[in-house]
Parts: structure tokens; C-alpha cells; sequence
């Protein structure tokens, strides 16, 4: 995510039809909800919208990064804890 130049490639290959958000959203919101019928997340939690905060974030993470900027990934970590809390079920 923090690679420069990922974000042109990320745009190119949108470009020639590769899948869009729309579909990395769905990819995340089956993969939350096997995760929350494996007991993982908890039974209240809002996946779609947790999904959509990912797929958001991390969009964002991707084509505004620069070098020297926090790390994309420990921000990832904070955004997901922030959203399931601590072992997924849900914020303390």
C-alpha cells in the first residue's frame, strides 16, 4: 500500500476491467461474515459497514501515502480494533 506508483497500477488495471471496489467490499464482507459464523467476530457486528470502513480506509491508505507517513498497516490494525475490538468482539 505504500508503494509509489501502486496507486497508478491500481487505476490502470481498473481501467482495463479488473474488479472494482465494489467488489473487494463484497470479498471483505463474505470473508467478516465467515468470520463472525465462526464465532470470531461478534453476532452484533455491523459487517457491511465494517467492510465498507476497510475497503475505504485502506483506498485511501493506498492513494494518498507518501514516504515517511505513518504506517499504512498499523493503521489498518488501529481502524479494525476501533471497529471489532479485541479479539473481534466488538469495541471494550
Amino acid at each position: 500500500m505504500t508503494r509509489p506508483g501502486a496507486s497508478l497500477r491500481v487505476r490502470q488495471a481498473l481501467e482495463v476491467g479488473a474488479p472494482g471496489f465494489a467488489a473487494v467490499q463484497g470479498a471483505v464482507t463474505a470473508y467478516l461474515d465467515a468470520e463472525q459464523r465462526r464465532g470470531r467476530l461478534a453476532d452484533g457486528t455491523d459487517i457491511a459497514t465494517v467492510a465498507l470502513a476497510l475497503v475505504g480506509t485502506v483506498h485511501h491508505l493506498l492513494m494518498s501515502s507518501w514516504a515517511g507517513a505513518e504506517d499504512a498497516q498499523e493503521q489498518t490494525r488501529r481502524l479494525v480494533m476501533l471497529l471489532v475490538g479485541e479479539g473481534g468482539k466488538g469495541p471494550s
